[in-house]
């Protein structure tokens, strides 16, 4: 008994394995020849396809080789391969995609009529297909609008592609295409703008319509091709403050800081009301704006050499250069300096150097001068400078020494009038 037992259980195994052996290989070579005469129908159709979907056993999908027609092939049978429906319509012509639940719905016109596909099966596969589709012919359009650029590095906000960004290394164009709804095409000229890219946070921030925003990006690599072509473009084209941190473009007033790995940020110098500076951040406040920029620091360096950048553009503000043979730059106080300006025969006095909107200066020209003294007042030293416009401008000093050293030079001055 316990033998037969074990003879019916191999007998069943054995024909079940067979039964499953027969079935797989019956639906792979089934699916071979339904590949196969789809491929024939597309052949016949003229259309080369670069990508072919498999929907489900009733349907297939397909695009052509330069991403703007669709082919629609159902209820296909490999057995009887004559039999089947066709259609065809251009990728520009769609005019909306829509998910419900698992229904997906491609609304677009084909000989002045509406029509829509329906696709009963929703996966990530066939959303990565039509979102492919939208892409090349929102690009498309795009490169149309503004054939001189090269957009090379592209992506949507979403799989449906509610907008697209293009960015052109030539002319650091990044374009957008708000697609559904009102179909808008804009472009900016990336480095004339603020914008924040950082890809540790998978964060690109940029003005889109007039307004600054966090984009959306589907394809996770668009924000480190950008991240390195932009980068690229500011060494190319701008002034090197220091290595891998700090860049200036002089022309445009803007600098551009980085981590020189993940982070890169633009700061519209004519558009901040004020710099702050803290142990491992620089804060920027823009002008009519209660959002703080902030920029975190991984280098302890970074906040000092950023404030010694922020007080040469103020002594630029000045005077564009200085010859130091002749004229002399004086730390008065850790806020203040003192200028001797022989190039030009004026007195310098400025004050919040590391500051924008609080960064103040005067000029006193050598004529004006009328009387210098040294003082003391409560421990601390300065210098009170008489004019003969009846003015007096006294300057703090730290040290004792720095007083009588500006005192002494003044007083050659008066001398040699």
């Amino acid at each position: 008994m316990i033998i037969l037992t074990i003879i019916l259980t191999i007998i069943v195994i054995l024909l079940t394995g067979g039964l499953i052996f027969f079935i797989s290989k019956y639906t792979k070579d089934l699916k071979i020849k339904t590949i196969e005469g789809i491929q024939d129908i597309l052949d016949s159709k003229g259309f080369y396809p670069k990508k072919i979907l498999t929907v489900n056993s009733k349907m297939t999908i397909a695009l052509n080789h330069d991403s703007t027609m669709i082919a629609i092939i159902k209820n296909f049978n490999p057995d009887i391969p004559t039999m089947y429906e066709f259609e065809l319509f251009a990728t520009s012509f769609i005019t909306s995609i829509e998910q419900k639940s698992c229904l997906l719905n491609i609304h677009y016109i084909k000989n002045g009529l509406h029509k829509t596909l329906h696709i009963n099966t929703v996966n990530k596969e066939i959303k990565n297909f039509f979102y492919f589709v939208l892409k090349e012919m929102c690009t498309r359009k795009i490169r149309q609008k503004y054939p001189e650029y090269n957009f090379t590095i592209t992506t949507a906000s979403d799989w449906s592609c509610s907008y697209v960004w293009a960015y052109s290394p030539k002319g650091n164009v990044l374009a957008y295409f708000k697609s559904m709804d009102n179909p808008q095409i804009f472009k900016i000229n990336l480095l004339k703008e603020h914008f924040t890219i950082n890809t540790k946070y998978n964060y690109f921030e940029a003005p889109i319509l007039g307004e600054m925003q966090q984009l959306l990006m589907y394809e996770k690599d668009f924000i480190y091709k950008l991240f390195n072509s932009v980068f690229e473009s500011i060494k190319e084209k701008t002034s090197i403050i220091s290595d891998e941190k700090i860049y200036y473009d002089i022309l445009k007033d803007i600098v551009y800081i980085s981590d020189g790995t993940s982070t890169l940020q633009s700061i519209r110098l004519d558009k901040t009301e004020e710099v702050f500076y803290f142990d491992n951040r620089v804060s920027f406040m823009p002008y009519g704006s209660e959002k703080t920029i902030n920029f975190f620091a991984t280098d302890k360096d970074f906040v000092k050499e950023f404030e010694e950048f922020i007080i040469s553009y103020n002594l630029r503000k000045i005077a564009v250069d200085f010859d130091y043979k002749t004229d002399k730059l004086i730390n008065t106080t850790p806020n203040t300096k003192f200028i001797i300006d022989k190039t030009r025969s004026r007195l310098v006095y400025c004050a919040s150097l590391n500051s924008l909107s609080k960064f103040s200066y005067i000029n006193i020209a050598f004529d004006n001068i009328e009387d210098v003294k040294a003082e003391i007042n409560n421990l601390s030293n300065f210098v009170r400078i008489y004019t003969k416009n009846n003015e007096i401008i006294d300057v703090s000093c730290k040290k004792h020494e720095v007083a009588q050293y500006i005192l002494a030079q003044i007083k050659n001055i008066i001398d040699e009038a």
